[in-house]
């Protein structure tokens, strides 16, 4: 019987993996066409729209998912009181930290760039705590809204994680375990993510949570189906047998998506989130077979993935504006920027680890004493999505 304390080596390393393409994703936000961002470069590269459509359709679904996932491992070893209040501390302190201190450079280069502010950013700061939201005002959580919906999908799930402690629980999630480990049935579970995402369709994606049902029905849909994978193990194994079988279906649906808008509405959704739901069963499938052992470099990378995703963002559009100003040929300064803020993110990282009362404003846990390994346990690990409780 496998230990339910022990490390999923393989979801710290797609973990990772999805925010290392995350990183990259946003550095070419700045070059792609048709796609508005805080700061865009005066020549853009039409060569990276496809490899973009292709990232953005399994990036932030494959992360939700894993933090579906993330939520059954970190119940299995304390109380859903103690989980909320884990929340509280790994998830809403970093958004709030994030939102007053990691976020608003992102706004004062937008403003500048865009000829809406002269100021400094020391004068500009102020405005921040006026509490008025972006893009009227200068509050806002930006890639950080992940972190917020991740936050309220947890709490709002509290009580379905109790339920699944007791006895009528224990005995559904039996049932449902049988059904869903055999042949392909585990799709039962992408039916409602498809129907909602469909029946939401001309809703626009706002990040805003209050008036953003088309996300909130998507991600609260794949958080719950990846807390079902996480709590039904034999489900792990299943996407692991049919790795082969989802990526041919992911790679054959693809057609289909580029066909766009030359097929009837009801089959374009239907071939976009098949090839969305066989890309994240594949991935995970993969993972589970190959990612099978930690390492020091593994373990290291996913305790700083959490601040790294916090932090890259700001990064990169703090930098690319700065490095307007060279007007250097598009395909040096894509490259050169992703580099130098990976470099950087990766810095700060590094640093604020080493700075006890800093790493809980970022989401770490605290540091060890330098007589014992660093973050042996699992309770002393990152705690939101990003970097812990994969046990």
């Amino acid at each position: 019987m496998s230990d339910p304390s022990a490390r999923r080596p393989d979801l710290d390393g797609l973990r990772i993996i999805c925010i290392l393409l995350l990183h990259l994703y946003h550095s070419a936000r700045m070059f792609n066409v048709n796609d508005p961002w805080h700061v865009k470069a005066p020549q853009l590269l039409a060569a990276l729209n496809g490899p973009m459509d292709l990232l953005h359709m399994v990036r932030m679904p494959l992360l939700m998912l894993i933090a579906g996932m993330a939520t059954a491992f970190a119940l299995r070893r304390r109380s859903v009181g103690a989980f909320a209040w884990d929340r509280v501390k790994r998830l809403l302190l970093p958004l709030v930290f994030g939102m007053l201190v990691i976020v608003p450079p992102q706004v004062w280069v937008e403003w500048v760039w865009k000829g809406q502010y002269a100021g400094s950013y020391i004068a500009f700061w102020p405005s921040v705590l006026r509490g008025v939201p972006y893009p009227k005002g200068s509050l806002s959580w930006h890639h950080l809204w992940f972190v917020a919906y991740l936050f309220v999908f947890c709490m709002l799930a509290l009580p379905l994680f109790g339920w699944f402690r007791s006895a009528s629980g224990a005995r559904l999630l039996g049932r449902t375990e049988a059904f869903l480990a055999r042949v392909a049935n585990l799709w039962w579970l992408a039916v409602p993510i498809m129907l909602g995402r469909f029946l939401l369709r001309n809703h626009p994606e706002t990040h805003d949570l209050v008036r953003d049902p088309k996300n909130l029905a998507f991600y609260g849909g794949l958080f719950l189906a990846g807390h079902l994978m996480g709590l039904l193990p034999s489900l792990g194994e299943r996407v692991k047998a049919l790795r082969h079988w989802h990526l041919g279906l992911a790679l054959a649906t693809l057609a289909g998506v580029y066909l766009g808008d030359k097929l009837p509405v009801p089959l374009r959704y239907l071939t976009f989130y098949t090839a969305i739901w066989a890309s994240l069963c594949a991935a995970l499938g993969y993972g589970h077979a190959h990612i099978t052992r930690s390492t020091p470099l593994l373990h290291h990378a996913q305790a700083l993935a959490y601040p790294f995703y916090i932090f890259h963002q700001s990064v990169i559009v703090v930098l690319c504006w700065w490095m307007l100003r060279f007007h250097l040929p598009p395909w040096t300064f894509f490259g050169l920027l992703t580099l130098a803020s990976f470099l950087a993110t990766w810095g700060l990282c590094e640093t604020v680890a080493r700075i006890g009362w800093l790493r809980p404003c970022l989401g770490m846990g605290p540091r060890k004493p330098p007589s014992h390994p660093a973050e042996t346990r699992p309770d002393a690990r990152l705690g939101a999505i990003l970097s812990d409780e994969a046990h």
